[in-house]
């Protein structure tokens, strides 16, 4: 099998479009990933601050008895 340098060249090319497209799709798992787990930290965030606030009222109430 005789392979001449178009042949290896049009071969980079094909490994390198895979290569790019392999990056892509691995680019927008990792972002839809990162923004669930940021969502996911914002309603933590959010329940725990209602949380504190709700213990900071019950130890008021406490107080006042």
């Amino acid at each position: 099998m005789n392979i001449n340098n178009e042949d290896i060249a049009k071969q980079h090319v094909r490994d390198l479009r895979q290569e790019l497209e392999r990056c892509r799709m691995a680019t927008k798992l990792r972002s839809k990933r990162n923004e669930a787990a940021h969502a996911a930290a914002a309603v933590r965030t959010v329940e725990g601050k209602w949380k504190a606030l709700l213990e900071t009222i019950i130890v008021m109430g406490r107080r006042m008895l």
